[in-house]
């Protein structure tokens, strides 16, 4: 359901119908409109706060953000989970984690499970080069996922899994940058070939590099313990 609303408010914001600068109706009447439930609109209406695409104001309400023009220009989006964990510490957890998972999914990866990586690819692509920033999200997310699944190890899957919110706003986070949306894009098509060339240290360090250049995307450092 939150992903229906994200892609429904998304569509209203690309086609103009809420313009750059104006106020949101309120949560109530949105909520009315779009037939949903108020908790899975608040759930939605932070995650787009996440992609940069709306800004929620404490005791004003919430307003379609401004388009910026250029890198020096653009925030951060907003992150949702800083009572438990920082954005720092979620790219160093990935960064210990992923590129183990993925230097052993380059060992038994299967033949089908790279047609599944390549079609992502494709599809995530397109949903970059449309800044459909809600599927580009989404895809992102899937393919780590696999990847995971990949690995054969249970655990790295079921951790991603479990923590798949966490990590799902992780992928989020940087795409509030709009120029520089098309990086990851080429940072998944080289740990994909990594994989399919069954090239264990190439995976681990271009998925080292893809996740250090998302934190970076982020204006965060982190201390990379397997670098």
């Amino acid at each position: 359901m939150t992903q229906t609303v994200l892609q429904r408010i998304q569509a209203m914001l690309r086609s103009g119908e809420l313009a750059p600068g104006q106020p949101l109706p309120s949560q109530r009447r949105l909520a009315e409109d779009l037939q949903v439930s108020r908790a899975s609109l608040r759930e939605a209406l932070s995650i787009l706060g996440t992609l940069g695409l709306i800004r929620i104001e404490q005791g004003r309400g919430t307003f379609v953000a401004a388009p910026a023009n250029g890198s020096d220009g653009e925030a951060v989006g907003a992150w949702r989970y800083g009572a438990r964990y920082t954005p720092a510490e979620v790219y160093q957890f990935r960064l210990i984690a992923e590129p183990s998972a993925a230097a052993l999914a380059a060992r038994y990866v299967t033949d089908g499970q790279l047609e599944q990586l390549e079609q992502n690819l494709r599809a995530f692509k397109a949903a970059a080069r449309e800044m459909d920033l809600v599927s580009t999200a989404q895809l992102d997310f899937e393919f780590h996922e696999l990847i995971a699944v990949c690995s054969g190890n249970r655990l790295l899957a079921d951790l991603h899994h479990t923590y798949h919110r966490i990590v799902l706003d992780s992928q989020r986070l940087p795409l509030a940058r709009r120029s520089r949306v098309w990086e990851p894009v080429v940072e998944h098509e080289r740990i994909l070939k990594a994989l399919a060339m069954h090239d264990p240290e190439g995976a681990a360090y271009y998925m080292r590099v893809h996740i250090g250049r998302a934190a970076d995307r982020v204006g965060v450092e982190v201390v990379d313990a397997g670098a």
